[in-house]
């Protein structure tokens, strides 16, 4: 197989960019990676000062919830630093994981979680989280970059949970606009003929680079003769709401399955779309 033969192949990945590159040379590709976000460490003192609290007097009626690897691990850490009697508590306290990379994360640390179902939006995390007594539960919610989804925190309250949201870090745009501004203007000018993505942070932040380059319009008009691919449904969700069009969504929902997908099927996504065009 040719895989991807050769194509321009565009991806948004920052902190995995370097295994991103190679991957898509392994398959063929010409790669181009343009980091799009800076994870920013926020000051959760306050937070787990209150979650400490909460542990001490009623450790029966907390859940915690952790959304994302990096920010569990975090949590943790500070966590067995400043209140270790609370993180001693941890082994009996009801832990809900989002997917693989929190669950690997809290089994590293030597707790066993119970895992949403895939393919782990927060959707099969609320199914989870309603199929337990939520009633006078304190629920904490380590969240993965960005603010736990409105109908997430809805829906709990709806059950009688109070919820206590904590952003261990956030996904900010990169501190150097420019690859990601010289990435925006390689679409426009039809540089690249596959976009991969691997969260729906990268999406938001490359059309907000676009439009802060007063070329929102022309970029998403270029997307639409790209062929993009999504790593899964969570990003593939964000895009919808972005109003963005993807053409494949790889499964098992990992990078490598990602690149894979993208390498083969592109050559033919993207002759089916310039024969349409034409």
């Amino acid at each position: 197989m040719d895989w991807f033969g050769g194509l321009k192949v565009l991806s948004l990945e920052t902190r995995r960019g370097a295994e991103m590159a190679t991957l898509i040379e392994n398959y063929g590709g010409v790669a181009t990676t343009a980091p799009s976000m800076r994870e920013d460490r926020q000051d959760i003192s306050e937070r787990l000062s209150d979650f400490a609290a909460r542990v001490r007097v009623a450790p029966e009626r907390q859940i915690l919830v952790c959304m994302t690897g990096i920010g569990t691990r975090l949590f943790f850490q500070d966590l067995q630093k400043y209140a270790p009697d609370v993180y001693a508590q941890l082994q009996d306290i009801q832990l809900v994981s989002r997917g693989t990379k929190p669950t690997q994360a809290l089994k590293a640390l030597g707790f066993v979680p119970v895992t949403a179902a895939r393919p782990h939006t927060y959707r099969e995390v609320q199914d989870t989280l309603q199929s337990m007594n939520l009633g006078g539960q304190h629920v904490t919610i380590l969240e993965y970059g960005e603010s736990t989804p409105a109908p997430l925190l809805a829906a709990l309250v709806e059950e009688g949970a109070a919820v206590y949201p904590v952003s261990v870090y956030r996904c900010l745009p990169p501190q150097d606009p420019g690859p990601l501004q010289a990435a925006v203007r390689g679409v426009i000018a039809n540089e690249y003929q596959v976009l991969l993505l691997s969260s729906g942070t990268q999406a938001v932040h490359f059309l907000s680079c676009a439009r802060e380059l007063g070329v929102e319009t022309e970029l998403r008009r270029a997307l639409r003769g790209m062929v993009i691919a999504s790593i899964g449904p969570a990003c593939s969700e964000a895009l919808g709401e972005l109003r963005l069009t993807f053409d494949l969504e790889a499964n098992p929902h990992k990078m490598g399955i990602l690149v894979r997908a993208a390498a083969e099927r592109a050559a033919g996504l993207l002759e089916r779309k310039r024969s349409v065009a034409v």
